[in-house]
């Protein structure tokens, strides 16, 4: 018998693990897992699931439930600790467990109290490039401290391209099914519809559909290095990541149809940048993996316990959970995030720097709450983006500082984000929102701010520093 556990790879297209199955030819059973501790609430008030990242992962499993019983396939769901539901079903009904590596300490530790219990295959399926690949790089000696080195070192020193996608074939598998303990439990709000923003729905076929939406019908990967900084659009971005954070898009079929299109349309700057975007993802995916739980510490990537977390600041903590921080910027931002689960990537960066820089309260606070509620959720590029703003991940220069007023008038000149999400300032200018967030002139009938932004002046003296302190370190 064969048990393939989903995780983050909810697609049958590019798919080792349903290939594997398939070649041996043995009865399958699918199953998906929803552990239960991502409900559970922390000191903070922070758990792992919202309801519209639980709803776009629900229209994922419903999608991935429809294609698998095509193939004559259950795809069985339920929640509870991993290794308790697994460790039962094989005492139940010994198998052969099939599931994707480990992305992250918490899996590995999963893997590894069942490894004595069961024979386990696992396979790469969250990646662009293989381990035998990247080889060379993979230990923390030798793997590159910023991007552009991986970088470098993937395309010229390695001189590697992605694996092909595997094509889809179809299963002919005897299907069993497994007794398991009851079904999902899902929040008790998943049900809520989001707000004005991303609303498509989870899933491969939906997936498949938009990314060729994207790519061919509007052609918009020809102004992607333009708009993507853009807070708010139709296709201002590829907007790609919830899929692939999901694994109901492959990288590898990304990265195939970017150099289909190429190849029709000619290369650009513009896909290029595209291609590099899935590099980034690369890049953290793999650092984790090396890294490990420093990933998740305060000082991070950085020599030592340099520095210890901020007090905690409860007035603060409590006025971004509730988008009331007096910043319409960044208040927007937050509603979007709660409302929708989804924010740009400009968006984000101006959120965490804020949050870090101006807020003083610890980066990784910061990505529980992003965890929580981002329906791309993406383990390593969620905190290897937070830790790189926050001076502790790969970033050269300890730390990005963003003046919220350049990025507004930068980025939402017309006021169409703040306008969307704080319908009440309707009426109000970009000057007056400017003048407010300076705390020079108070809008009427909307908070004060609750900090005073610094200078970006302070803001380099206070990398100047910690960079002397990391140079004395080393």
């Amino acid at each position: 018998m064969q048990l393939l556990w989903l995780r983050n790879d909810l697609r049958l297209h590019d798919h080792p693990g349903f290939e594997l199955a398939r070649q041996r030819q043995q009865p399958l059973a699918v199953v998906y897992i929803l552990p239960s501790h991502w409900l559970q609430t922390d000191s903070h008030g922070t758990h792992r699931l919202s309801a519209v990242k639980a709803r776009f992962l629900r229209t994922c499993l419903i999608q991935l439930h429809r294609d698998l019983y095509k193939e004559n396939i259950r795809l069985t769901l339920t929640s509870g600790d991993p290794v308790e539901v697994l460790t039962q079903l094989h005492q139940q009904h010994p198998f052969e467990l099939l599931t994707h590596t480990a992305q992250a300490p918490e899996e590995a530790d999963w893997l590894a109290q069942l490894q004595p219990h069961m024979t386990i295959t696992t396979y790469e399926s969250q990646t662009l490039f293989s381990e035998e690949q990247l080889a060379p790089l993979l230990n923390q000696n030798s793997f590159p401290a910023s991007f552009s080195g991986f970088r470098k070192q993937v395309e010229r020193k390695l001189d590697i391209q992605p694996p092909e996608p595997i094509a889809p074939s179809p299963l002919l598998l005897t299907d069993w099914t497994p007794d398991v303990p009851g079904n999902i439990q899902w929040p008790d709000d998943w049900h809520l519809q989001p707000q004005p923003g991303f609303n498509r729905l989870g899933g491969e076929q939906p997936g498949i559909k938009w990314l060729k939406e994207y790519l061919w019908q509007r052609r918009a990967i020809d102004h992607y290095k333009s708009t993507r900084n853009r807070l708010t659009g139709d296709d201002y971005s590829s907007q790609i990541s919830p899929w692939l954070a999901w694994g109901s898009l492959s990288p590898r079929y990304v990265w195939q149809q970017i150099n289909d299109y190429e190849s029709e349309f000619g290369s650009s700057e513009h896909s290029g940048w595209l291609k590099q975007e899935l590099l980034w993802r690369e890049f953290f995916h793999w650092s984790l993996r090396v890294n490990q739980h420093r990933f998740f510490t305060y000082s991070g990537l950085k020599a030592g316990e340099l520095t210890s977390p901020p007090a905690f600041n409860q007035s603060n903590w409590d006025a971004w959970r509730n988008a009331s921080t007096g910043f319409p910027m960044i208040d927007a931002g937050l509603n979007e995030l709660h409302q929708s689960g989804f924010v740009s990537n400009r968006l984000r960066q101006i959120l965490a720097s804020f949050f870090i820089h101006e807020l003083q309260l610890d980066w990784r606070l910061g990505a529980r709450w992003f965890e929580q509620h981002l329906i791309d959720f993406d383990v390593a590029s969620n905190w290897g983006n937070w830790s790189y703003i926050a001076g502790s991940g790969h970033d050269p220069r300890n730390g990005r500082y963003f003046m919220l007023n350049k990025q507004l008038r930068q980025y939402d000149p017309e006021l169409s984000h703040i306008h969307l999400w704080l319908p009440e300032l309707k009426d109000s200018t970009l000057e007056h929102i400017c003048q407010h967030q300076q705390g020079q002139q108070r809008l009427k009938e909307y908070p004060a701010p609750i900090v005073t932004v610094k200078h970006k002046e302070l803001f380099k003296d206070q990398s100047k520093n910690l960079s002397q302190k990391l140079s004395k370190a080393r």
